[in-house]
């Protein structure tokens, strides 16, 4: 990705990515989406990069972007949601943790500059935290692969009443 590169160019980059590991994954039997791609298409919002508020350092710890994000939405009492997905960085996508505020910009906590795009499904901040604090992040575990919740939600779909209305839709393939 060139300096030049607008966060459209990112976000369609992102979404694509997501698209083709969908497809090469392809639907398994019983389940609603192609794994976490998949999930993330049908439930993920796209969110606006921004700046941290004042122009100064994120105040989060670098590679704890789950923990800070989630301690953050919680803590906010409802004026921010968790989100889980992946993140446009420099050069190619990476899964990731932010906040939103309800007009869909990103709070990131922990990259001391925004990525380039933010691709993620909204939780309420008490639910995730709820889950969280059982089984860990909600999409990702530690090793990198998709969480087994993340497998379940690919199977059964995401329940409506964890779901937060911020972030734009993903559009529609063309």
């Amino acid at each position: 990705m060139t300096d030049t590169a607008t966060t459209a160019d990112a976000e369609r980059w992102l979404v694509d990515h997501l698209r083709v590991d969908a497809q090469m994954r392809g639907l398994l039997p019983g389940f609603r989406h192609a794994g976490l791609s998949g999930l993330l298409l049908a439930y993920g919002r796209l969110f606006d990069p921004a700046p941290w508020p004042g122009g100064g350092t994120p105040p989060g710890e670098p590679g704890r972007c789950y923990t800070e994000a989630v301690s953050w939405a919680w803590a906010s009492e409802g004026e921010l949601a968790y989100v889980e997905g992946m993140a446009w960085d420099l050069v190619y996508p990476v899964e990731h943790a932010w906040c939103s505020t309800p007009e869909g910009a990103v709070r990131d906590l922990t990259w001391p500059r925004p990525g380039r795009a933010y691709l993620g499904i909204p939780v309420r901040a008490e639910a995730a935290t709820q889950i969280m604090a059982e089984r860990g992040p909600l999409l990702y575990a530690a090793e990198g692969m998709g969480s087994t919740l993340a497998m379940e939600w690919a199977r059964d779909g995401i329940p409506a009443e964890l779901l937060v209305d911020v972030g734009r839709p993903i559009p529609t393939d063309d």
